[in-house]
């Protein structure tokens, strides 16, 4: 056989090479049958979704329809009136103009001449300092509006050690209508000197992030020196629980009593320290909001920090 008019190869030869060719070509992949998995079970919280989804188009019945409220919308900074507010397991399932959702209700209330805001809440609280629990406290703070609070819990932590979560988020899960976001203390023992009914470190932490959702925190890192100064006791397991809150895309929350310098409060936001409720001075607060510092103001900063901050974003950006 010829390939051309100055090549010959033996024929014995160019079957050898066409058979070796064919077994190192690939072969076609064979097509594997992929059976249909088990129906997975949803979570409580996708059942409720899939339900409000279709209470929101008509086609399944609401709870509750409250009509002709006057709504504030904080997305877009606007108070609505004659809205409707439709109600379902709970959650919001459709608002809009008075008249237009299209399905029906068990129980209907007219709110004509009243206002609907969202539930107020609490971004750093010590419910514990009060010695209530949970669910006493809801009976105080819910008729004023408070339906949320973010627990920083940093004394129960050193009674009840790894059952800290366990414990702020029982009494919602019995009923309670207020809703705890705990935040693990992190003064658990509060100095390298003391011990009692807890030791958190990274494990634990990590443990804590993992058990629940609703565990959103670090609870205020109050130890600086021991942040800041590799040689203190404490040093490494703070880090250790920071580095835990991270690992768990968790909140890191501070307490910066004191720093008031531009460099203290640099390396404050530099740790990842992501809020400080010890704002006492008007520059002190300003200085922090510029580094990106969430501020949970008290009443003692009102009269100096607000006004300040009403000045200044009164001022057109230049």
């Amino acid at each position: 056989m010829y390939f051309s008019t100055r090549f010959q190869l033996p024929t014995t030869l160019l079957a050898l090479t066409i058979i070796s060719l064919s077994a190192c070509s690939p072969s076609e992949p064979k097509k594997e049958v992929v059976e249909p998995s088990a129906k997975m079970e949803f979570s409580d919280e996708i059942k409720t979704r899939q339900l409000i989804t279709q209470v929101a188009l008509g086609r399944q019945k609401a709870d509750l329809i409250v009509q002709n409220v006057t709504l504030l919308n904080v997305f877009t900074q606007e108070w609505q009136p004659n809205q409707d507010i439709v109600v379902a397991a709970g959650r919001i399932a459709w608002t809009g103009d008075t008249g237009q959702w299209q399905g029906s209700a068990t129980e209907i209330f007219d709110a004509n001449e009243m206002w609907a805001v969202p539930g107020f809440g609490e971004s750093h609280k010590h419910i514990e300092s009060s010695y209530l629990t949970p669910e006493y406290e809801a009976a105080l703070v819910i008729p004023h509006g408070n339906t949320w609070t973010v627990e920083g819990s940093h004394e129960v932590s050193n009674v009840v050690g790894t059952r800290n979560a366990e414990f702020w988020l029982a009494a919602e899960q019995a009923g309670s209508p207020l809703k705890i976001f705990p935040a693990i203390g992190s003064a658990t023992p509060p100095t390298v000197y003391e011990s009692g009914g807890g030791y958190y470190g990274y494990k634990e932490m990590h443990d804590f992030m993992q058990h629940d959702l609703r565990v959103v925190a670090l609870g205020e890192v109050m130890d600086w020196s021991a942040v800041i100064n590799v040689d203190n006791g404490g040093h490494q397991r703070l880090w250790e629980m920071i580095q835990a809150t991270y690992d768990n895309r968790g909140v890191v929350e501070g307490h910066g009593m004191n720093l008031h310098s531009q460099t203290d409060i640099s390396a404050f936001a530099a740790a990842g320290l992501a809020s400080d409720h010890e704002v006492r001075l008007a520059q002190e607060g300003i200085e922090k909001l510029r580094r990106g510092i969430f501020l949970e103001v008290k009443h003692a900063a009102f009269d100096t920090l607000l006004p300040k901050l009403i000045e200044m974003y009164l001022q057109p950006c230049s």
